[in-house]
C-alpha cells in the first residue's frame, strides 16, 4: 500500500468514525433544549409565579375583610377614606387571582402529563377560581361600592353601623367574605395535599 492510498483509508476510517459518533447523538429537538415537566426549569419559575400571586390574592383578600369591618365600625367620614384604600387593594388582589389561575393552567400544560386536567384537586380548585371571581363581582365588589356611596351620603361623624342600608350591605359583605375566605382555605388545602393525584 503507498503513501496514498494509506492516508485515503485513514481519512476513511476517520470518516467512519465521525458518522457512527453523529449516529449516537440525541437529535436537537425544542423539548430536548427546552426540557418540560415537573423537574424543570421552566415548571419551577411558573411555579413560583403561581404561588406568588396567591399569596397577593389570598393575603389581599384576608386584609381586605379586616379593613372592611373596621370601616363599618367607625364614622363615616374614616369609613369613606379606608373603603377607598382597601377598594384599590382589593383590585390588586383580584388581578393576582386571576393571574393564580392562569399560571395554574400553565403549570399544567409545562407537566409533559404528570399533572393532569382531569385530576380531580385540579377540578375541584378551578371550582373554588370560578366561585371567588363571582363572589366577588357579584357580592362583594358592588356591597363595598355601596358601603363607601353610603359613607360619603352620611355625615362624617355618624358611624356607618347606626345606618339600615349600611348594616344591610355591611351584612352582604360579610357573607361574600366569609364564603370567600372559607373557599380560599379549601384551595391552599387542594394545592398542598393534591388529594386524587
Amino acid at each position: 500500500m503507498n503513501r496514498g492510498d494509506a492516508a485515503a483509508s485513514c481519512s476513511d476510517e476517520h470518516a467512519g468514525w465521525d458518522q457512527s459518533a453523529r449516529s449516537q447523538e440525541q437529535p436537537l429537538s425544542y423539548a430536548t433544549v427546552h426540557r418540560m415537566g415537573i423537574d424543570s426549569t421552566l415548571y419551577n419559575i411558573i411555579s413560583l409565579l403561581h404561588v406568588l400571586s396567591a399569596i397577593v390574592g389570598f393575603g389581599g383578600l384576608i386584609a381586605h375583610g379586616a379593613y372592611n369591618a373596621k370601616a363599618f365600625r367607625s364614622t363615616a367620614g374614616d369609613a369613606a377614606v379606608l373603603l377607598r384604600n382597601t377598594a384599590a387593594v382589593t383590585n390588586i388582589a383580584h388581578y393576582a387571582i386571576y393571574a393564580m389561575f392562569v399560571f395554574g393552567i400553565v403549570l399544567i400544560s409545562v407537566s409533559d402529563g404528570q399533572i393532569s386536567f382531569g385530576a380531580p384537586w385540579i377540578s375541584a380548585s378551578f371550582l373554588i377560581v370560578f366561585v371567588v371571581v363571582g363572589l366577588a363581582h357579584g357580592l362583594v365588589r358592588p356591597a363595598v361600592r355601596g358601603l363607601t356611596e353610603r359613607a360619603q351620603a352620611l355625615s362624617p361623624d355618624v358611624t356607618l353601623e347606626s345606618d339600615p342600608e349600611a348594616k344591610r350591605l355591611a351584612g352582604k359583605l360579610a357573607i361574600g367574605e366569609g364564603v370567600t375566605q372559607v373557599l380560599l382555605a379549601v384551595a391552599l388545602f387542594l394545592m398542598i395535599w393534591q388529594p386524587g393525584a
